[in-house]
């Protein structure tokens, strides 16, 4: 195939993904191939197939594709700066479109509060210690990182949490941190710490009301457990 046939090859297979895309949305193509319609955008003359391949091979999913930062994408043969930026721009823009503002329901919407959450932390490679607070009437105030690195009994300062309640006025408080292995259960240290941080709320007026345990494939609630003995 000369370079002009190999050309109008390309352009051709790249219109008729469009096409398929525009006509069927996303499930009118495959992982690989929605992967590969993203990369044409940042790839133009090029096929963009084998480097989709190459992708999904190295990482397992176009999720787990798209949850990489720009560093981790560029280490595969023939990721530039271009491709890897844009591939790694697609989840943080939709996690960004998830993030509930200040006033939404949050306990009336947990599905979306959980996926935001799961975008949000769930590929994050250390630790973070996270916090929502919340109203009487369950809507959102404020949404901070406490602490980072490992979570323990030593490593969580009460005293940050306080302070952010104190300056909310929130009357409820959802514990979040993520485990970056991917194992989705509570440790020990994980109960202990949120029963100290619960016996400590109750004493100053306000509410532990669940603490959640984010991976890349799912959340896990200490409450929904039976973990905990929340009032």
């Amino acid at each position: 195939m000369s370079s002009r046939e190999g050309d109008a090859y390309r352009s051709g297979h790249r219109a008729r993904l469009r096409k398929r895309f525009l006509e069927g949305g996303e499930k009118g193509l495959s992982d690989r191939e929605l992967l590969e319609l993203i990369l044409t955008y940042a790839i133009p003359r090029r096929d963009t197939k084998p480097l989709a391949a190459s992708l999904m091979k190295e990482f397992g999913s176009l999720a787990g594709v798209l949850r990489q930062p720009p560093g981790m994408l560029r280490r595969v043969p023939g990721i530039g700066p271009g491709a890897a930026a844009l591939l790694s721009l697609v989840m943080r823009i939709v996690s960004r479109s998830m993030e509930p503002g200040a006033g939404t329901p949050v306990l009336q919407s947990p599905d979306c509060v959980r996926e935001y959450l799961r975008h949000r932390m769930g590929t994050l490679r250390k630790e973070r210690f996270h916090a929502l607070f919340l109203d009487s009437g369950n809507r959102l105030l404020a949404s901070e990182d406490l602490e980072f690195g490992t979570v323990d009994r030593a490593s969580v300062h009460p005293r940050n949490l306080v302070e952010k309640v104190l300056s909310s006025n929130a009357t409820g408080v959802i514990l979040v941190h993520n485990h970056p292995g991917g194992r989705l259960e509570a440790s020990r240290e994980d109960v202990q710490l949120t029963r100290r941080l619960s016996a400590l709320a109750e004493n100053l007026g306000f509410t532990i009301l669940d603490h959640l345990i984010v991976t890349d494939t799912g959340i896990l609630s200490l409450r929904e457990e039976g973990l905990l003995d929340f009032a």
